[in-house]
């Protein structure tokens, strides 16, 4: 597993965008029954994820990796198949007009995990009020955070792998 991109992500409406093609989005691929359950709404080319913390405001680092990660390192692990035709993947909020990571891949199907810890904790819930720079909140592991596993191939299962 190798660490290839870390970003601050304003999750907008309790969400990260996974996708190849940020025009991907179809009004078939919002939000539906079953997709709060799973944890992710979409098609192929375009995932939504549910984050959880009010501020909505997110340090994502992005791994390039062989194998799922290990569930016990993390509270929440989703699991979702990205089809990459364009040989970019990009990760960001639903309102940015630009990615804030950007990567390019081999175009084929891949294995995301979006591994979460501190749900629901941001500096709102801790009664903190300073602006946290880019560098500070990449420290703060006691805050929700995310590392995205991007593994070539498809899922053997789709959802939530593990909510705690």
């Amino acid at each position: 597993m190798q660490i290839v991109a870390a970003n601050r992500i304003f999750a907008d409406n309790y969400q990260l965008v996974i996708c190849d093609n940020i025009m991907a989005f179809t009004e078939e691929s919002n939000w539906c029954e079953g997709d709060v359950e799973r944890g992710f709404s979409g098609n192929d080319n375009f995932r939504m994820v549910g984050t959880e913390a009010d501020l909505n405001d997110h340090w994502v680092e992005v791994a390039i990796a062989d194998e799922p990660p290990n569930l016990e390192h993390w509270q929440r692990v989703t699991c979702l198949g990205l089809s990459c035709n364009t040989g970019e993947i990009h990760i960001m909020s639903l309102t940015e007009d630009e990615p804030s990571i950007s990567l390019n891949l081999p175009k084929g199907y891949y294995s995301v995990f979006v591994a979460g810890c501190n749900m629901g904790i941001d500096q709102s819930s801790l009664d903190e009020n300073d602006e946290l720079t880019d560098e500070q909140l990449a420290l703060r592991k006691d805050l929700e955070w995310y590392r995205i596993f991007i593994v070539p191939g498809k899922p053997f299962q789709q959802g939530r792998i593990k909510d705690e």
